[in-house]
């Protein structure tokens, strides 16, 4: 009996150390995270300042926690401005003079590996019944530490051209979705055998700037909404600043047992 005792004493020894191990071999191989956090009150605020001087209601700006399908679980800009009034709406519509909203997206946000940010992924959901939403690249602009500000490059696959020449713009149209990946213009480089442009650096070096005061970097994006339709409709011009700051994130154990165990 003694002896059994023993034994076990001995193998739940033996396993407590090959678990122990295991959790730290994971614990080294997890990567230091960052949070990338956006600014909604400026957001938001700045969007509401530009609708307001053109005529439109506080009401038609809301920044949401978390886009609805097909953007993802992350901050979004909600737009809602009127329909042309010439706009015929289905048959029994609640509300006539209203469409659905438009939805812009910016990515990535939250935790995110202690690597470089290659690009931006750029996301607008049309929900209107008669408004048309016009993203102008070349007017829009990335700004990294307050201070380098650079254009933005809509990166599309086999790109030979000379990036000096003008970008077409971005139509999406009622009940379309876009999602397209940018990049600012001195990430870029030419392939010297194939001289397609590639991405040849990051826009972003997190673990230079991580953790440094104010906006880490910025995407101002430039977009145009236009009514369909209806005498004396003109367009909205939009500046929508996404500012972002890159946190730590304060790291964990594996297994929350052994990070008990680690503090002992």
């Amino acid at each position: 009996m003694e002896r059994d005792i023993l034994i076990l004493t001995v193998y739940f020894i033996c396993m407590g150390y090959v678990v122990y191990q295991m959790a730290l071999s994971i614990e080294a191989e997890l990567e230091d995270q960052v949070v990338l956090v956006p600014d909604a009150p400026n957001l938001e605020s700045t969007v509401r300042a530009q609708l307001v001087r053109q005529g439109f209601s506080e009401q038609a700006v809301k920044v949401l926690g978390s886009g609805p399908p097909p953007l993802k679980t992350a901050m979004t800009l909600e737009l809602m401005v009127p329909e042309p009034k010439s706009y015929s709406p289905p048959e029994g519509s609640a509300n006539p003079a209203a469409g659905g909203p438009i939805m812009v997206q910016v990515l990535p946000q939250g935790p995110h590996p202690l690597q470089p940010v290659k690009g931006l992924t750029v996301q607008v959901v049309n929900q209107s019944h008669a408004i048309q939403v016009t993203v102008d690249w070349d007017r829009s602009s990335i700004t990294r530490m307050g201070t380098e500000i650079r254009r933005v490059i809509r990166h599309t696959p086999g790109m030979r051209l000379d990036l000096s020449l003008p970008q077409v713009t971005s139509v999406v149209n009622p009940n379309q979705f876009l999602s397209t990946a940018i990049t600012s213009e001195d990430c870029f480089g030419r392939n010297a055998e194939t001289q397609v442009l590639e991405v040849a650096a990051p826009l972003v070096d997190i673990a230079k700037v991580a953790g440094l005061k104010g906006p880490n970097y910025a995407l101002d994006l430039v977009v145009q909404l236009m009514p369909f339709g209806g005498r004396g409709a003109r367009p909205i011009m939009l500046l929508l600043p996404f500012r972002f700051v890159i946190q730590p994130l304060p790291a964990k154990a594996a297994i929350p047992l052994v990070n008990w165990i680690l503090k002992r």
